[in-house]
């Protein structure tokens, strides 16, 4: 008969701080938290996209419908006015905006509640890191639009830190108080 190894032993319990007797979890350096926290906020931010995808695919269909010719869209574009344009553009960029910015917050949270030494620097070292990811996805969209390209690269930069330094800041209060 062979017998099971005895389960480990317990190293004390809870540390004050939500992180478990996982000796790996304790000892995971802050900087692989930044790797989680962009792991997260990509497997959170791809379903989200695609429903704000469809949302600017609803937007797109009620205002051209589903048949629209390239000719004709083009034509009612140059017809819009700048603040029609602007508008048109602000509903079909804000919800891919917000999306973008809930997932960072997200994975900015779970950096600074779970990360063992974390906090909202590591958690907006993961916003710039899925920022430039990100970016480099997206490089050769980006690099033939002049000062838009320019502005589509800053921008999300820009909201993946902020978001994810104030989910990180959001997490290690909570972290802090169990």
């Amino acid at each position: 008969m062979i017998q099971a190894a005895p389960p480990p032993e317990k190293t004390g319990g809870d540390d004050g701080k939500g992180n478990g007797d996982d000796a790996a979890t304790a000892d995971r350096p802050p900087w692989h938290w930044v790797g989680f926290g962009t792991i997260a906020t990509f497997a959170l931010w791809l379903p989200l996209v695609y429903a704000a995808e469809a949302f600017r695919h609803h937007l797109f269909v009620s205002k051209f419908g589903a048949n629209a010719a390239r000719e004709d869209i083009e034509h009612a574009f140059a017809m819009m006015s700048g603040m029609e344009r602007f508008r048109w553009t602000a509903m079909e960029t804000v919800p891919h905006v917000l999306v973008f910015g809930l997932s960072a917050y997200a994975g900015g949270f779970l950096v600074g509640r779970w990360g063992n030494g974390t906090g909202p620097k590591e958690a907006a070292l993961s916003g710039v890191v899925t920022a430039l990811i990100a970016d480099v996805l997206a490089w050769r969209v980006v690099a033939e639009g002049g000062w838009g390209g320019i502005l589509s690269m800053a921008v999300p930069l820009l909201l993946a830190v902020l978001c994810a330094w104030l989910g990180g800041r959001q997490g290690a209060k909570k972290k802090k108080k169990i």
